[in-house]
């Protein structure tokens, strides 16, 4: 389903500052997360991880309209680009509400497709830098001949493989998310606090008055 911009995450979006790529892998930081991406078969076939041209803005301003239903756009120009194969990333810790924001899946005429290991929502999709083509989806897989957007997968999410098939040189992509999933001594003291403040209320209420 596709979701208009007022029905967008709400939350500001974490994005990935991408710093290393090679055909073989790609590293970055999603805030505190560490991103990994291996390549289990072929390989990155392109990447930016530093300056260049703004892809996700029209004139380095406005969002192209594949991406206006988005809270904020990166804070960068980075994006990573798969070719045909198979992938796995992986995240240091699970992430809440992963958003994967799609330049030009395809190209005219090249069919490209990506199927995923779990679900996703279509968030947006329409015009981007490189054109206007329509995602199809059918279960996990998302495809198109030119496709620009935004597709998220509600999680938590720890690892995610990505199986791409006729791919071409300029299906990029970058990941964001809402949160991370706290770790257990987290939880285990936001509990703890929980039941302080119960019995500091407990404490204040005052006798009941007898007739």
């Amino acid at each position: 389903m596709l979701l208009g911009a007022g029905a967008a995450q709400a939350a500001a979006i974490t994005w990935t500052d991408w710093t290393s790529a090679s055909a073989a892998g790609v590293a970055g930081t999603m805030g505190t997360v560490a991103v990994t991406g291996t390549t289990n078969t072929g390989g990155f076939h392109n990447w930016q991880i530093s300056g260049g041209t703004d892809y996700w803005r029209q004139g380095s301003v406005n969002p192209w309209p594949a991406y206006d239903a988005l809270p904020n756009l990166p804070a960068n120009t980075d994006f990573v680009a798969p070719n045909t194969g198979s992938y796995s990333f992986t995240f240091s810790t699970p992430v809440v509400g992963l958003t994967m924001a799609i330049i030009s899946l395809g190209q005219t005429n090249v069919q490209t497709e990506w199927t995923f290991d779990q679900p996703f929502t279509l968030v947006d999709q329409g015009q981007g830098f490189w054109g206007n083509g329509a995602f199809t989806i059918a279960g996990n897989t998302i495809g198109s001949g030119e496709g620009h957007g935004v597709i998220r997968f509600d999680g938590p999410v720890s690892s995610l493989t990505l199986r791409s098939v006729n791919g071409e040189f300029w299906s990029g992509f970058t990941f964001g998310h809402d949160s991370v999933v706290p770790e257990p001594a987290t939880w285990a003291l936001l509990i703890a606090g929980f039941g302080l403040v119960g019995a500091a209320a407990r404490r204040r209420r005052p006798a009941g008055v007898s007739a």
